[in-house]
């Protein structure tokens, strides 16, 4: 099997797949070639990041490959319906990084509606004072959760156990305790935060474009922790700017990673929180990013496969 990105120069965390299977860790950012090259002739290709193009026709030109596994909940980077159709399984860790990134969603809407940013820099450039630093609670307040999965369910519950009232919209028919399910329109039109947590599909490409955003509450907020995709950036930006939102932080932007003019253009804008995709990225995320894709691997190859995105045509099991 081949590791085809990992970016580390000694990544203990994959020694138990490398004392399991004959493992190539190849080190650096790849592009679809590399990977392709990086991968020759392996029956299993592992990608640690969604940077990472494991594209249709890169699975057509290895004609070798049975299983594409990656640590990452999300898959957008693989053309999982392409992978199925030529029998090859895609693997991910879908509930990995679930506490975390409810718990940065919580965190940034605090920092945001308390100005915890701006206050600890004007306290840092040897100002005492407290009179511009007026926030806003979270309790009392209404929370509307986009996309109802693992991470959707547990920021619902962090918002629930502050105070918030909890508004949930999802694709699929599961309705959590204490989460009113509404129409997508209605939450927007009465949320006063926002959180973005569905995956990344045709359905859900630009789900929120300008006018959805125009739709929500003035002075409102939007995290999104999914994928840049889904939202309408620019259209985010000049709401912004123009006052009608609140704030808004977003983990994820399209184009990422960001070249620095593009980093540098997003900083100007007016309450604009951007981090770089580190939501999921705490000690124990990676704990189980790794054990939970080594775990779906050696149950591949052993021939039981677990977290199947779609079932492949045939899962032989096979590894040479």
């Amino acid at each position: 099997m081949a590791v085809v990105d990992c970016l580390e120069p000694d990544e203990p965390r994959l020694a138990r797949l490398a004392a399991s299977l004959p493992t190539r860790i190849v080190r650096g950012r790849a592009s679809a070639d590399d990977v392709v090259e990086r991968a020759e002739g392996a029956t299993v290709l592992a990608t640690l990041y969604t940077y990472t193009p494991v594209t249709k026709d890169v699975i057509a030109r290895l004609p070798r490959l049975e299983l594409v596994a990656t640590r990452t909940a999300g898959y957008s980077h693989i053309a999982v319906e392409a992978a199925a159709r030529r029998g090859v399984g895609v693997v991910t860790v879908p509930t990995a990084p679930t506490a975390s990134v409810a718990e940065y969603t919580l965190a940034v809407l605090m920092m945001g509606r308390r100005r915890l940013a701006e206050a600890a820099a004007s306290t840092a450039a040897g100002r005492w004072e407290f009179t511009g630093f007026i926030g806003a609670d979270l309790a009392g307040h209404t929370l509307g959760v986009i996309g109802l999965g693992s991470i959707g369910r547990r920021v619902a519950g962090l918002a629930r156990a502050v105070g918030m009232n909890v508004l949930g919209w999802s694709r699929s028919d599961v309705r959590p305790e204490g989460v009113e399910r509404v129409g997508l329109d209605e939450l927007l039109r009465r949320s006063d935060a926002v959180s973005v947590n569905v995956a990344l599909t045709s359905e859900t490409h630009r789900l929120l474009d300008r006018d959805r955003l125009t739709s929500m509450r003035p002075g409102a907020w939007l995290v999104n922790t999914a994928r840049g995709e889904i939202v309408d950036i620019d259209a985010l930006c000049d709401l912004l700017a123009g006052g009608h939102l609140g704030g808004a932080c977003l983990d994820v932007v399209e184009g990422e990673p960001l070249d620095a003019e593009r980093a540098r253009s997003l900083a100007a804008v007016p309450n604009l929180i951007i981090t770089p995709h580190i939501a999921w990225l705490t000690q124990e995320t990676l704990e189980r990013q790794f054990s939970g894709m080594t775990d779906a691997i050696l149950a591949f190859c052993d021939g039981r496969p677990v977290d199947l995105v779609l079932p492949p045509a045939t899962t032989s099991g096979r590894t040479t």
